[in-house]
């Protein structure tokens, strides 16, 4: 006797399930309905956009600032480059942007930070950049948790037009022995 299961809604569960798709490090994606977004920061600065009337998600990794050297390809490894990457893979307009809310997470110091400093961290300055990035071509931030000393952990559900920032605790450091 053989028992063969009831594939009857086999579909419709599967297509409930989303996909987690893993934003690394200089990249730019965008989703689709049943998909999220996510990626782990560090220093990195994550930008998420919500487009919630036209359905569409965004969501870049960033390494640093600012491209040096100003560049139209699509990517996420400077702040400035993926703001305009996430605009032209979300096709958003000037006339859009009212719709459009963004999170801002990460740019923590990962470094020791017992160091003494004469200058921002490159965590800082990457959180920094973004925030300002978005508000100078007027994008409303419903979201900016950024800087301390902890990584954090950002999603943004294309399903439900949400986002979630969690703080990742530091490993602790162990202390050698000089014997």
């Amino acid at each position: 006797m053989s028992i063969s299961p009831d594939l009857t809604n086999l579909h419709d569960v599967c297509a409930e399930q989303p996909k987690t798709l893993h934003v690394h490090i200089g990249e730019v994606k965008i989703a689709k309905r049943h998909e999220h977004l996510k990626a782990i920061l560090g220093s990195c600065v994550g930008i998420g956009l919500i487009w919630r009337q036209e359905k569409k998600c965004g969501l870049a990794h960033c390494l640093l600032p600012s491209n040096p050297e100003r560049s139209f390809e699509i990517g996420g490894r400077f702040v400035d480059q993926a703001i305009r990457s996430l605009f032209a893979l979300m096709k958003i307009k000037k006339s859009d942007i009212g719709d459009v809310h963004a999170i801002v997470a990460g740019g923590g110091n990962m470094t020791s930070f017992l160091t003494s400093r004469t200058r921002p961290l490159i965590g800082e300055a990457n959180f920094q950049a973004a925030v300002s990035g978005l508000k100078q071509v007027g994008m409303k931030i419903v979201h900016a948790d950024g800087g301390g000393e902890l990584g954090r952990q950002i999603t943004v559900d294309a399903q439900r037009f949400t986002y979630d920032v969690q703080l990742i605790s530091r490993l602790p450091t162990q202390k050698k022995d000089s014997r």
